[in-house]
């Protein structure tokens, strides 16, 4: 979980690479949020809530996609994929020295699964090099928590205040 007080530098940093992705993979929507769920970057949304609740099911799968891994003996997830008629979902993992990062992307048929993972491997190596993920911060309290979660949606959304 970032810190409030680091999460404006954290969301700058993030924007480039999160812009190059979407540009490469010719992706609709990308939304790349921490294993708790706090939302880092997003591309594509119109509305908060939306942010959010792909953000908090992102979480979500990931806890229990990396459970069903340690009881099959894998020793981590790859990826999640599902095609629709008109939209695909591509949800994978990105590892950083510090912590998993969740990639969310929807695309249509102007992009492909194998152009999609092209290109979260290129967006896996340059995030996981950036120096703001190279320490461990601090653990953070419930409250403290709550706060931050919350924080990543301002930083991100723009109709966030106007919602709730």
């Amino acid at each position: 979980m970032m810190m409030g007080s680091e999460l404006p530098h954290l969301i700058d940093a993030l924007r480039p690479p999160i812009q190059r992705f979407v540009r490469e993979s010719r992706a609709r929507i990308a939304l790349l949020v921490s294993s708790a769920g706090q939302v880092l970057a997003q591309h594509g949304f119109t509305r908060s809530y939306q942010v959010r609740n792909v953000a908090s099911l992102a979480a979500a799968t990931h806890a229990s996609s990396h459970a069903l891994a340690q009881l099959a003996g894998a020793e981590r997830w790859e990826h999640l994929y599902h095609g629709g008629r008109e939209r695909q979902l591509f949800l994978a993992p990105l590892r950083t020295p510090i912590e998993d990062l969740i990639l969310v992307v929807i695309f249509d048929a102007d992009s492909s699964l194998g152009i999609v993972r092209l290109f979260y491997e290129n967006l896996e190596k340059e995030v996981a090099a950036l120096p703001e993920f190279q320490q461990k911060r601090e653990r953070r309290d419930q409250e403290s928590f709550e706060h931050d979660l919350e924080a990543g949606l301002e930083y991100t959304s723009p109709d966030a205040a106007s919602e709730d």
